[in-house]
This record gives C-alpha cells, structure tokens and sequence, in this order.
C-alpha cells in the first residue's frame, strides 16, 4: 500500500516539475522578447534625437548659405541631408523589426457557449435599433421631460427668484 501512494505522490510530484519547468521557459522566453522590444524603443528614440539634433544643424546651415552663399555651405547641407536620409532608413528598418517581434504570441479566444446578440435577435425577430454609443445629440437632449438625478451645470447656482 505505501509502495503504491509512494509512486502516486512521484508521479505527482514529476508531472508537477514538468509543468513548473514549462512555465519558467515561457516567462524566459516573454522576458527575453520584452528586452529586445525595448532595446530596439531606445535606438529609435536616440535616432529620433539625433535626427532633430540634425535638422537644427541643417536650418542653421541653411540661414548661413541664405545670408552669404557659397560652395561650402552647399556641400555642408547636402552633407547633412544625406545623413538625416541615413538616419531615417535605420529608423525605418528598426520599426520593422519592433512591429515583428513586439507582437507577442496571442492565445485563441475563449468560445462562449452562448450565442451572439445579433443571432437572439433574429430568432425572436425583434427589429430593435441598433445600441447607439456616446451622446446623444442636442435635438434629443433638449426633449427630455424627467428631471435628471444628476446634477446641474457647475459654477455658482442661479439667483433664487423674488416673491415680492
């Protein structure tokens, strides 16, 4: 007898390991994924910065040509230019890269056993409207008759009126 709840409790404990062991190699796999997405957030970002640092250096460069023009100064634009150009393929190409790996493997929805609200409406055949979202508009705000709980507008209350 205890041979046999002995086996029962390794079983248990082996199938328990097993499952322990997958779920480690998941999260390491998640945390391995959310590393590179967010080393890839920060090249961008120091490529954006450097990008704007550029186009700073290209208007200066450019006011400076404006002023007194000359071959150097056009060489320094296309210079800068050039580069800005460098640094938006990189960008580019690291956005990507962030688009195929920041998507994270998605588990398949849950089914409800339930049908969906369109098909109960077509088995009762009911025509009711569709659910309008948002507010309503002013025509049919202003035909309301029931007084709202709600309160008032803000500020300072009306004037109470005289009896006098």
């Amino acid at each position: 007898m205890e041979t046999e709840e002995l086996e029962k409790v390794k079983g248990a404990l082996d199938d328990f390991r097993k499952k322990l062991v997958d779920v480690v190699k998941k999260g390491k796999g998640e945390a391995d994924r959310v590393t590179k997405v967010a080393q890839v957030k920060l090249e961008l970002g120091s490529l954006k910065r450097q990008r704007k640092d550029l186009f700073g250096e290209l208007g200066e460069s450019f006011y400076g040509s404006y002023k007194k023009p000359g071959k150097k100064d056009e060489a320094q634009i296309a210079d800068i230019v050039s580069h800005i150009a460098e640094i938006e393929k990189r960008a580019a190409a690291l956005n990507r890269q962030l688009k195929t790996e920041g998507k994270a493997p998605k588990a398949a929805p849950k089914k409800r056993d339930r049908p969906s609200r369109s098909s109960a409406a077509k088995k009762t055949g009911s025509t009711a409207a569709p659910k309008r979202r948002g507010r309503p508009p002013k025509a049919a705000a202003a035909k309301k008759t029931a007084p709202s709980s709600a309160p008032g507008k803000r500020g300072r209350p009306p004037k109470a009126a005289s009896t006098s």
